[in-house]
């Protein structure tokens, strides 16, 4: 074979690598907001990456487990190549907020991007910001609870069994003053805490527009080395004592778990995901379970929702991007997913179980069946 001959098959051979290696785009989606659902997500971005087989890597921050990175490859998308999922599940109202405004945000990586997609339990309008430039697509059911210790850990709170709006009200408005006995509990003479999240979370919108309050919240915390720059009472009570939250609420349903087993005499309120070993309690009589969030009659629940730019709108997906969003989308709204996964059941009504809607955060159920 002649030299020149076999030349022009290299050269042919490189451009075809090359073209081949080009239709294989590397994409990278960016998932940002509230932390409701995050064991949902987390579980299905691993399904759509072939169960884990073709994840090449996962990175989570060493300070914060909601903010990870996903990368790898997805079996039958034949026109992508690496392609990378971060997640910053640090508060639905933040989420929103920077998608809208394209602020950055960080990455597992430590990148610094706009997020490309808002997950949240909190509509926009509810926060003051314009959803006409979004899409928005429903994937979930999520319930909000308020939560107790146990009797053995706190027994002046055994009888409160169930808190009515207007109870609800006072909780959030006077907390640290009034006794648990207003409540239903044993004492009038103990002092009942609130533990609630911040106002970054969809957690503290949701809870608040569903029992009317818009007032400023009593927030509780244990007092820590690091508020004493705040001055009193901080600055002169012990560590560990109770103190106003400065932050105003806590960052994670996690982190309300751990405030209200260390200040005992308190109530908290989380995602029901987040209940673990506490105590749910009934709301206007009814008790907390996912049927009664189905058939409209516990009413503390708001939809989960994907909120991304439309297009022609700053930061609208590519089409890559759609498509991978579109690919997770599926996985998670996947109806016998929804109905078995043990991330779901319990922690979320399915969307396609509902028999009930509101079309405002907080505002009148219907029913849907008639």
């Amino acid at each position: 074979m002649k030299l020149s001959h076999i030349a022009k098959l290299l050269v042919a051979s490189v451009a075809f690598l090359a073209l081949t290696s080009n239709s294989r785009a590397n994409v990278e989606v960016f998932f940002a907001g509230g932390n409701a659902s995050q064991n949902v997500l987390y579980d299905r971005v691993t399904n759509i990456f072939g169960g884990g087989s073709t994840l090449t890597s996962v990175v989570v921050s060493s300070t914060n487990s909601t903010v990870r990175t996903y990368q790898g490859t997805i079996p039958g998308q034949s026109g992508l190549g690496t392609v990378t999922i971060d997640f910053s599940l640090v508060g639905a109202v933040q989420g929103l907020e920077d998608l809208s405004s394209q602020n950055n945000e960080g990455t597992a990586l430590g990148s610094n991007l706009p997020p490309t997609v808002a997950v949240s339990s909190t509509t926009p309008e509810a926060v003051g910001i314009n959803s006409s430039p979004f899409t928005e697509e429903k994937t979930l059911v999520v319930p909000f609870v308020y939560v107790k210790p146990s009797a053995s850990k706190a027994p002046n709170l055994a009888g409160i069994t169930n808190l009515t709006q207007q109870q609800a009200y006072y909780l959030e408005s006077a907390a640290g003053t009034l006794p648990s006995g207003y409540f239903g509990g044993s004492s009038t003479s103990d002092v009942l805490y609130l533990v609630p999240r911040n106002t970054s979370s969809a957690v503290r919108t949701e809870t608040d527009l569903n029992i009317g309050f818009s007032g400023t919240i009593a927030a509780w915390t244990t007092n820590q080395a690091s508020f004493s720059a705040f001055g009193p009472p901080y600055s002169t009570s012990p560590i560990g004592a109770p103190v106003p939250d400065p932050n105003g609420g806590q960052s994670s349903g996690g982190s309300v778990r751990s405030v209200v087993a260390a200040l005992t005499n308190a109530i908290g309120t989380v995602a029901a995901q987040d209940i673990s070993t506490l105590i749910p309690l009934s709301y206007n009589g009814v008790p907390f379970s996912i049927a009664n969030v189905e058939n409209g009659s516990y009413s503390i629940w708001s939809y989960e929702h994907w909120y991304y730019p439309q297009t022609g709108q700053p930061g609208a997906p590519s089409p890559n991007q759609l498509l991978v969003i579109n690919t997770l989308l599926r996985a998670v709204t996947n109806a016998a997913f929804q109905a078995t996964s043990p991330v779901v059941v319990g922690n979320f009504a399915p969307y396609g179980a509902l028999q009930v809607q509101r079309l405002q955060d907080g505002g009148p159920i219907t029913s849907l069946l008639y």
